[in-house]
């Protein structure tokens, strides 16, 4: 089977006679959808996606599909060296064109790891102008999110930046906007999969604030799936919050009380401790 490179670095199936069509079908009915990549593409509004089937059922499948090569053990925890062939652009055409039995092109993009893959789609959706500001949030906090994993602690690279000043230049915001869009991709990813995509697309209206407020919710959490359930953790952690404020004002006038007493200051070390070891407790 030929190949060709296109002027996007990627390699088209190019049908030269009946073997070559025939792999290239065996390839598009071994095509799969991994959860975690597909999470990276912005759902599209009912009316984006109905008009794009529309045009898609009249005008056929015009832009070529991105598929991955890649061993299974490249993206699955196992030995298996069988090859898979990950969709990693074109979610939406794939389904609607799987659905209306309508023909598509692939076309076969190299990749080292699937960290590679997860920045090139990263990097490929904040090319669109059509997110909305949770989208742009979402992927900038993905990307560095993905940095850090690729190099470790986010603060080498070549310029001597940290990787948030890197993004922030990059995206013309702060620093502190990146670090914030980290937290809420971090909450985000907490949220099912369905409730993901209604927060993503404005379906499901909750404040970036609540999303945030999620990033440390615990990993063996199941997955939250509400916006109700979403509001009853943030109304948590600003309970626990304000009840640690109030007992770090006290702790802190037990050591004002302490420097001026005499007497009593066995008394007032032992409250200090007291206080002090509620506020480990916490958080634990």
């Amino acid at each position: 089977m030929k190949k060709i490179v296109n002027q996007f670095g990627t390699k088209e199936l190019i049908k030269k006679d009946n073997g070559s069509l025939v792999q290239q079908e065996l390839i598009k009915n071994q095509i799969i959808v991994i959860p975690e990549l597909e999470t990276l593409i912005p759902p599209l509004l009912d009316d984006e996606y109905r008009q794009l089937e529309a045009n898609i059922i009249k005008e056929g499948c015009r832009e070529p599909l991105l598929v991955w090569e890649t061993p299974a053990h490249a993206v699955r925890n196992t030995d298996d060296e069988t090859s898979l062939f990950v969709l990693i652009d074109g979610h939406n055409r794939y389904s609607i064109c799987t659905k209306q039995g309508i023909p598509f092109r692939i076309l076969m993009k190299e990749f080292s790891t699937i960290e590679d893959v997860r920045a090139f789609m990263i990097d490929n959706q904040l090319g669109r102008r059509n997110l909305t500001p949770e989208q742009t949030s979402y992927l900038r906090g993905q990307k560095y999110l993905s940095m850090k994993r690729t190099s470790g602690r986010p603060t080498g690279n070549a310029t001597g930046k940290r990787t948030e000043e890197v993004l922030a230049e990059q995206f013309n915001v702060s620093p502190k906007t990146i670090r914030t869009d980290a937290e809420f991709a971090k909450g985000l990813d907490k949220t099912s999969p369905a409730l993901k995509k209604e927060i993503l697309s404005r379906k499901s209206k909750v404040s970036k604030k609540s999303i945030v407020g999620l990033a440390n919710a615990s990993e063996d959490h199941p997955a939250f799936d509400s916006i109700e359930q979403i509001n009853q953790v943030v109304t948590q952690t600003k309970k626990a919050k304000n009840s640690t404020y109030s007992e770090v004002n006290q702790l802190k006038n037990l050591v004002d009380q302490l420097e001026r007493a005499g007497s009593n200051s066995r008394v007032l070390c032992e409250e200090i401790i007291e206080v002090a070891q509620s506020i480990l407790d916490k958080g634990e």
